[in-house]
């Protein structure tokens, strides 16, 4: 009798262990420079939660899927892509990114990139009126955009690793403007004085890594196609569309 139940807890330990072990590991990425309400942290500096954090995990749900975050560099997000160090980073724009030879899933929602400024500025031809005008930019950001105005020192970037790092020199009136992406700027203190350039519509899809097997690609934008025709995307964005508080100046801090 002994002997039955010790071969029965045997082959159910095995059994255990084995769906475990065989159970996908699913890499994503995000920057080390977030801000709310892509990512909140932890004291400890883990992400908790936040739009990227919900997206992520509803996929790998999905799939059935063990969800790894890898905290990577903003400039290093496409390269650990193309050696495969992660599968996939979500926080992506086709523009943003130089290789041909990613993998790209639908979009999963659009969001632009908006100019704060405290002169007044309201449409982008503003900016041709001005002369080396400091605005704060992110490092590994692109803007076609602020190309020309760069090129004919309208505008002087200020670069700062995030968005968040920009917010609190432009409070300290040290540059006159600073770029960010709308969806972020909802949690950041509001001025008076503050007025908004609306510079693009960014388009924000999956990068995958070119080793990942079509197939593989295939099965993870179906999963989105569904995140999004059931509503869960709308309903994750809307979590987070109204700031439960708004950050002081001081809180905007990016997470190193």
């Amino acid at each position: 009798m002994r002997c039955c139940v010790f071969l029965f807890m045997l082959t159910l330990s095995l059994m255990l262990s084995f769906s475990v072990a065989a159970q996908q590991v699913l890499r994503t990425s995000y920057y080390i420079q977030n801000i709310a309400p892509q990512l909140f942290f932890d004291a400890d500096g883990r992400p908790t939660s936040g739009i990227l954090f919900d997206i992520t995990h509803a996929i790998a749900n999905k799939l059935d899927a063990k969800l790894e975050m890898l905290p990577i560099p903003r400039k290093r997000v496409e390269q650990s892509l193309i050696k495969n160090i992660v599968d996939m980073h979500c926080v992506a724009n086709k523009k943003w990114y130089k290789r041909g030879d990613l993998h790209w899933s639908s979009v999963l929602y659009s969001t632009p990139d908006i100019l704060i400024n405290n002169i007044g500025m309201t449409d982008i031809s503003d900016l041709a009126k001005q002369k080396k005008l400091k605005i704060g930019t992110s490092l590994g950001y692109i803007y076609p955009e602020l190309v020309t105005f760069i090129q004919n020192e309208n505008i002087l970037p200020v670069t700062s690793l995030s968005p968040g790092d920009s917010y609190k020199i432009y409070r300290k009136n040290r540059i006159a403007g600073f770029v960010i992406p709308e969806i972020e700027a909802s949690y950041l203190a509001k001025e008076p004085s503050d007025a908004v350039i609306t510079l693009n519509e960014n388009e924000i899809r999956c990068a995958f890594s070119p080793s990942m097997k079509r197939k593989q690609v295939k099965k993870i934008n179906n999963i989105i196609l569904d995140l999004k025709s059931s509503g869960q995307i709308d309903m994750i964005l809307s979590k987070y569309n109204n700031p439960p508080r708004i950050l002081a100046h001081d809180d905007a801090i990016a997470v190193e």
